[in-house]
């Protein structure tokens, strides 16, 4: 076996991995420009001449976070901070009053992707609603839904979202998309290879998302879920982003809390996802902007484990967003996005706010 090349060598921490599996200490992680070379115990792993070694003395280290639910992220300074607290990736769910036009957004997208100190960015683009609906552009029949999909993967966009959204706060009865245009959205966007994310809030509604096939449930009921539907979230691996901090914001807490504790007890995928940033209508003080550790608290009230929580910001976010095969886990092959924090974070998820180190792409944006 040829020398392994490194650049960069951190050592002497312990290492979680993403991948849920017993934490690696006294660790060495290998990274030789973008990524990550080799992972493994300082007795069997030396770090090779030539590379900057960083000792991290006795702290964590972790894959860099990601947030699967954000909105408004189209601004340097947002993407700044994320990445400057460990959030390397960011997922755009849907452009809101306050955000650029369609074809500026994505153009800031790529034009954000060269600066390392920004949060990789991923944009749906608008989310799909017919017309008078929960949503920022509106498709008219399932015709239309497939002409309108098209047109946006063809122009770029990251995945594809669509709400089932019947009312929220003081708008009510809004129009639902049919059946017929659900399958034609989800049927579209999964011929051209791109991952479908739903907006839905009512049981009555994920039945439909389920029945049509859509690939990950932004946010999660408030009311009653069946367990024939739980059953069905884990045997057609349907990942869910519960949003806690939304419904807390709408004072619907207690029923999104309950689901959250049912589906991971049951063994639904979990991924982290906020849903607010700074958006001028939404008055709340429940924004995070950085590590999203309001809603990591509030997952952490539903009885997920430290563990769990992390694997939902790791691994399972990087699976919600397509990216499982280059982030989420501190393997050989993958993207070198690193978080260093202080202290351990199983011990102590307030741990995740005392950062020693991230690395982006390989490159260090903060030390």
């Amino acid at each position: 076996m040829p020398p392994i090349e490194a650049t960069l060598a951190l050592v002497n921490g312990t290492l979680i991995d993403g991948t849920g599996g017993k934490p690696l200490p006294d660790a060495v992680l290998l990274i030789d420009g973008e990524r990550i070379v080799a992972v493994g115990s300082r007795a069997e792993l030396a770090v090779p001449e030539g590379a900057r070694m960083i000792d991290v003395q006795g702290d964590t280290i972790l894959p860099g976070f990601i947030n699967t639910h954000v909105h408004d992220a189209y601004d340097e300074e947002r993407l700044e901070t994320w990445a400057y607290e460990g959030v390397t990736t960011v997922r755009d769910e849907g452009l809101l009053y306050s955000s650029p036009t369609f074809t500026e957004a994505l153009e800031l997208r790529d034009a954000f992707a060269e600066e390392p100190r920004y949060a990789r960015l991923l944009s749906a683009g608008y989310m799909l609603a017919p017309p008078e609906g929960y949503g920022g552009y509106y498709l008219e029949s399932p015709e239309d839904a497939r002409q309108k999909v098209a047109y946006g993967i063809e122009q770029g966009v990251d995945h594809v979202k669509f709400s089932l959204e019947d009312g929220y706060g003081m708008a009510q009865n809004l129009p639902v998309f049919t059946d017929e245009e659900v399958a034609a959205i989800v049927e579209t966007a999964h011929a051209e290879g791109k991952l479908v994310s739903v907006h839905v809030t009512e049981a009555v509604y994920l039945e439909q998302a389920l029945d049509a096939g859509v690939d990950d449930m932004a946010h999660i009921p408030g009311d009653h879920v069946s367990d024939e539907l739980i059953e069905r979230l884990i045997a057609e691996d349907i990942y869910v982003v519960p949003t806690l901090t939304v419904f807390e914001a709408y004072g619907a807490l207690f029923g999104a809390r309950s689901n959250l504790r049912r589906f991971a007890e049951a063994g639904v995928k979990i991924a982290l996802g906020n849903d607010y940033t700074l958006v001028p209508q939404n008055d709340f003080e429940h924004f995070d902007l950085g590590m999203p550790m309001h809603e990591i608290r509030r997952m952490s009230e539903a009885d997920l484990t430290p563990m769990q929580i992390i694997v939902s910001a790791t691994r399972n976010a990087a699976h919600v967003c397509g990216l499982e095969a280059e982030l989420g886990t501190l393997e050989p092959g993958k993207l070198a996005d690193v978080l260093v924090v202080n202290g351990d974070p199983l011990a102590d998820l307030e741990a995740l706010t005392d950062v020693r180190l991230v690395v982006h792409g390989g490159v260090i944006i903060r030390e």
